[in-house]
C-alpha cells in the first residue's frame, strides 16, 4: 500500500534530504525488517566504505519488504544507525543515497542514529523499516 506523507509548513523540507516529516499508512499488515547490514546470504560483508554499504542494506530491506509480498512504495519508516557518523560531511551522502533509491516526492520518514558501535566493527551502517502491506 503506497504510503502517503506529509510536509507540514511548521517543518523544515525534509525530502530534498530523502525523507519526509510525516508518513501517513492505511490498514494493512504491519511488516519490521530486523537491522540489516552490508552481509550477503553466505554471511560475509559484501560491501565496502559507507555509501556501497548503505546501497547494499537499503536493496536488502527492499528485498525483505519484497519477499512480505510489498515493495518499496510500501516502506513507511527507516531507521539509519552509523557507528562514527560525521554529520557535516556525511549527511550529503546518505541524502543522496536515499533519494537516488526514494525519490524527493514521497520517500517514507526516517531517522538516522549515529551510534557507538553495531555487532561486528566492519559495519558502517545498519537499517531497520517499517512497512504497510495491503
Amino acid at each position: 500500500m503506497p504510503r502517503t506523507t506529509l510536509q507540514p509548513p511548521e517543518l523544515f523540507d525534509s525530502r530534498p534530504w530523502g525523507f519526509s516529516q510525516v508518513s501517513i499508512s492505511p490498514p494493512g499488515r504491519i511488516v519490521h525488517i530486523a537491522g540489516q547490514v552490508a552481509w550477503d546470504a553466505a554471511g560475509r560483508v559484501s560491501a565496502e566504505g559507507r555509501e556501497a554499504q548503505l546501497r547494499r542494506v537499503l536493496h536488502q530491506v527492499i528485498h525483505a519488504v519484497t519477499a512480505a509480498g510489498g515493495s518499496a512504495d510500501d516502506i513507511q519508516m527507516l531507521r539509519l544507525y552509523m557507528p562514527a557518523f560525521q554529520p557535516g560531511t556525511e549527511a550529503d551522502l546518505v541524502a543522496r543515497v536515499l533519494t537516488e533509491t526514494f525519490g524527493t516526492e514521497n520517500p517514507p520518514s526516517s531517522t538516522w542514529l549515529g551510534v557507538q558501535a553495531l555487532a561486528q566493527p566492519d559495519y558502517l551502517v545498519e537499517v531497520d523499516a517499517v512497512a504497510v502491506i495491503p
